[in-house]
């Protein structure tokens, strides 16, 4: 997902090519990354900024203030991304002065331990990060939480193999036991950390599932290397001649060429007038068009294996900008936005309740730490959507089963409450600035 495969990629082609023809086909092409591709289709939750709900609308302004100034759901793209390709990640919040602080911590700098009876919980996390010493030195440590024990919580940070504590270099001291500082404002301590799940799996770690989908990727990308080592290489006819050339010949380096034009006549003489020449040649070594279809079917193929129907997966190859996509229909991204909801609702309900308590223990306020809710807008609807859905909504008013807050929430993704809200405004402004003229009375219907 960060570029960083071209090493895979070179290694897979060694064992699927062999070392001489892997060497033959190189360079290899890292443009054409199927999971980056799909990931990117499908992680749209974030795509508009959900909507933070709580029955305190005071405390709903303050905390989307909060979020937006920390960038949460900007890095939230980011992170819904993170997730499906690595199947958990999380996130690190604090507020080390005034502002909330949001970090994004992937699972492979995570190690993490869950109690058996919630096992996909962490109680117990290592932070493998860098830190600058004092004498301007960074080095590599590993933050260490833990709220196995509620009445004795852990935070120190040790070296990166654990066997020297550092938190009085970097905590000024011990943080642990009553001096730990993340609690709720009942004094129960949490961890600063909200692990998200991909898939609800009842597992604290689910790494290897869509394994499948990350070889495969590789086995694409040595597969539209071969592709344009055809193209370049071997795509038209390789002219021979035996015991023949061409007189006027002139060298150039390694290769020797004559000016021609259509209206001349090459002439050949045979280099060894003992023996006949002959012209000829072999057809190309192989379609390129052909190929590419082969290709992009292995490749819808394995787009299928990615929770993906394969009524959702579209092939855009006729469409000279797409190359060589592999694209994810409009209702596939919606249902995908629907099948990760649940997760990452857990998710978000849970960041918003550490990042109230957080920002009451920091600023000395009184935000619920409870109770928080998440609405997802989804993706805007496009004209024919719409179009449907005016139909649908004519079709059940007349039915006296639908209103006009409904219709608007589910065209601009809002809540009723924001819609009757932005309703009666737009009547408000109707009254006010209507640039209807006035109608002019009937004298006959006056008489």
């Amino acid at each position: 997902m960060e570029g960083l495969w071209k090493r895979d990629l070179v290694q897979a082609a060694i064992k699927l090519l062999g070392r001489v023809r892997a060497k033959a086909v190189g360079p290899f092409d890292t443009t054409k990354n199927l999971t980056r591709s799909l990931v990117n289709q499908i992680a749209v939750l974030y795509d508009r900024a959900p909507l933070v709900q709580h029955a305190d609308p005071m405390a709903v302004e303050f905390m989307n203030q909060q979020l937006e100034q920390a960038g949460m759901w900007q890095m939230a793209i980011s992170m819904q991304q993170t997730v499906l390709v690595q199947r958990e990640s999380a996130y690190r919040f604090d507020v080390p002065e005034s502002n909330l602080l949001v970090r994004i911590v992937p699972q492979y700098l995570l190690w993490a331990e869950s109690s058996p009876d919630n096992p996909d919980v962490p109680v117990t996390i290592h932070e493998y990060r860098i830190r600058t010493t004092k004498e301007g030195k960074e080095i590599w440590t590993r933050d260490v939480l833990s709220i196995v024990d509620p009445a004795s919580p852990v935070y120190r940070v040790e070296s990166v193999d654990g066997k020297t504590d550092l938190s009085g270099e970097f905590l000024e001291g011990s943080l642990s036991g009553d001096a730990y500082p993340y609690r709720f404002s009942d004094g129960t301590p949490f961890l600063p950390f909200v692990l998200y799940h991909a898939t609800r799996t009842g597992k604290l770690w689910d790494p290897f599932r869509f394994v499948e989908l990350i070889d495969g990727t590789v086995v694409v990308a040595v597969l539209w290397s071969f592709w344009q080592h055809l193209m370049m290489d071997a795509s038209w006819p390789q002219r021979w001649g035996m015991n023949v050339k061409v007189p006027g010949l002139k060298a150039d380096g390694e290769t020797a060429s004559v000016v021609t034009d259509p209206a001349s006549i090459l002439l050949f003489e045979q280099a060894n007038p003992a023996q006949p020449g002959s012209l000829g040649q072999f057809q190309p070594g192989g379609d390129p068009q052909s190929m590419g279809e082969s290709i992009r079917d292995y490749s819808a193929d394995l787009a299928g294996e990615f929770d993906l129907s394969p009524a959702d997966i579209q092939r855009t190859h006729t469409d000279a900008r797409s190359g060589h996509a592999i694209e994810i229909s409009r209702e596939g991204q919606r249902a995908a936005q629907r099948r990760f909801e649940p997760q990452f609702k857990r998710g978000d309900v849970q960041s918003l309740s550490v990042i109230a308590a957080l920002l009451n223990r920091a600023r000395s306020l009184q935000l619920p730490e409870s109770d928080w809710g998440i609405k997802y807008r989804g993706l805007p609807l496009g004209m024919e959507e719409r179009k449907q859905l005016m139909e649908e909504h004519k079709m059940r008013a007349e039915l006296g089963v639908t209103s006009k807050p409904r219709l608007l929430a589910q065209l601009e993704g809002m809540t009723l409450d924001q819609a009757r809200e932005t309703l009666r405004e737009i009547a408000a402004d109707n009254a006010e600035f209507d640039t209807q003229p006035p109608t002019t009375p009937d004298p006959s219907e006056s008489e």
